[in-house]
């Protein structure tokens, strides 16, 4: 857009040049240190930082313009009240050049549904898509407001904290197609209890056309028009097995009495239940399971999301992003289904709360009733799951990363699948770095 389209969506009045008014905007930009030439720069006041320190850096690479609350007396400047809700105002304005847009939030597996989907409309749509994991009151709004021209559907991804964060989320970038992934212990301790994490996350279905969920958590939500997905023989979209090939993760669907079969080149049990997200999608738009199936064919899951790597004779799944109990769970089945010599290493689950050390146990108890040949225990809180399992698997805790890295590397001779995966703020990312070094 032009800044004179920017001035006039936000209703300022001022003296503003002509040369200016008429510059392009490029992109939106809230990081300095990203400022391409004719983008324009928005300054966040943080509790700890005020990017409009960064005005002077940001024109100084070019930047089209700038928002201040604050008034400098530079070329460029746009005067607002509050730098964060002038940017969502755009982002509102843009939005509505959208067709249609679809909402995504959920316990786990956002990332991959918002990415299944973008991958599996591809040819029917021209779609755009939150970029990495901008879901939040700031990643929404800058996604919305660089919404290119050419798009015609939009695919959002909404995460939360807390009870309101969603409706927030949804009552900016107003989807028409809201979708519930899965409820389960994440961020419990900032919710204040599960039921909260229920309700928060059901948010998402304040408005919109359509909600899609799974079979099972239907009945916590009053719905009008929904479309269901799971192994349960009354869901609308009717996953009727999942497994873990040699060759990577293979499903079977039944949507309207009509079977479907898929095979993806990842390891990840959980995917099986995003695609039948995607066939609630294409179900809803008029576009044929077939289809959307075939353009997923050789679909890859988001960094960190796992991800396969290769170290000699070990196979490295990568899923460290993040954790909570459900997808730790969907870890661990998912290993213990793939055939060969199998090793998990597992970081501390955080924001939990009070449900913690209960939920670190549960999760040794259920690694001891898998088919897992070596579990690796890092952190405080996966001590006690350590506890919990060594009895029964052969398990090893350790404090260190370097000293996990190398313990893999021992067990090359068995040529070894390795998932790893902990809470984001683990970083278990640095034991696969540390691989190599052995």
């Amino acid at each position: 857009m032009k800044v004179k389209q920017l001035i006039k969506v936000l209703g300022i009045k001022g003296d503003f040049s002509d040369r200016f008014l008429s510059r392009d905007i490029k992109s939106f930009q809230i990081d300095s240190r990203l400022i391409r030439k004719g983008d324009f720069f928005v300054p966040l006041k943080g509790t700890r930082h005020d990017g409009h320190r960064f005005i002077p850096d940001a024109l100084e690479k070019g930047a089209s313009g700038f928002f201040s609350q604050n008034p400098t007396g530079l070329e460029g400047e746009v005067p607002v009240d509050d730098t964060l809700k002038a940017l969502t105002e755009v982002g509102k304005f843009k939005r509505k050049r959208l067709s249609i847009a679809i909402g995504i939030t959920g316990t786990s597996g956002k990332t991959t549904t918002k990415e299944l989907i973008s991958a599996g409309l591809e040819g029917f749509y021209g779609t755009y898509q939150t970029p990495g994991n901008y879901n939040n009151e700031i990643g929404v709004p800058l996604t919305l407001a660089n919404i290119p021209e050419d798009a015609q559907l939009g695919v959002f991804e909404f995460g939360a904290g807390k009870v309101g964060d969603i409706r927030h989320l949804v009552n900016i970038a107003t989807p028409e197609i809201r979708i519930l992934t899965s409820v389960g212990h994440g961020h419990t301790e900032k919710f204040g209890s599960f039921e909260n994490v229920i309700k928060g996350k059901g948010e998402i279905f304040e408005g919109g056309e359509l909600a899609i969920l799974p079979y099972s958590l239907q009945r916590y939500y009053d719905l009008s028009r929904k479309i269901t997905f799971g192994p349960e023989e009354d869901a609308d979209i009717r996953i009727v097995s999942a497994m873990v090939e040699h060759s990577g993760t293979a499903g079977v669907f039944e949507v309207n009495g009509r079977r479907y079969h898929v095979k993806l080149p990842v390891y990840n049990l959980s995917t099986v239940y995003n695609i039948g997200i995607l066939l609630a999608v294409a179900v809803y738009l008029g576009i044929s399971p077939e289809k959307v199936l075939g353009n997923i064919s050789e679909f890859q899951l988001p960094e960190g999301r796992g991800k396969v790597l290769k170290f000699g004779s070990i196979t490295v799944i990568d899923d460290t992003y993040n954790a909570n109990p459900l997808s730790v769970k969907n870890a661990i089945k998912t290993l213990s289904a793939i055939p060969g010599f199998r090793v998990i290493v597992l970081g501390d689950m955080l924001e939990l709360g009070e449900y913690s050390d209960k939920l670190h146990r549960e999760i040794g108890r259920f690694v001891a009733s898998s088919d897992i040949d070596v579990a690796v225990f890092y952190g405080e809180k996966m001590k006690l799951a350590y506890e919990e399992a060594v009895s029964s698997v052969r398990s090893l805790y350790s404090s260190d990363k370097g000293e996990i890295a190398r313990i893999v590397k021992s067990l090359s001779d068995n040529n070894p699948i390795v998932l790893i995966k902990g809470s984001r703020g683990m970083k278990m990312e640095e034991v696969i770095q540390k691989i190599p070094e052995f």
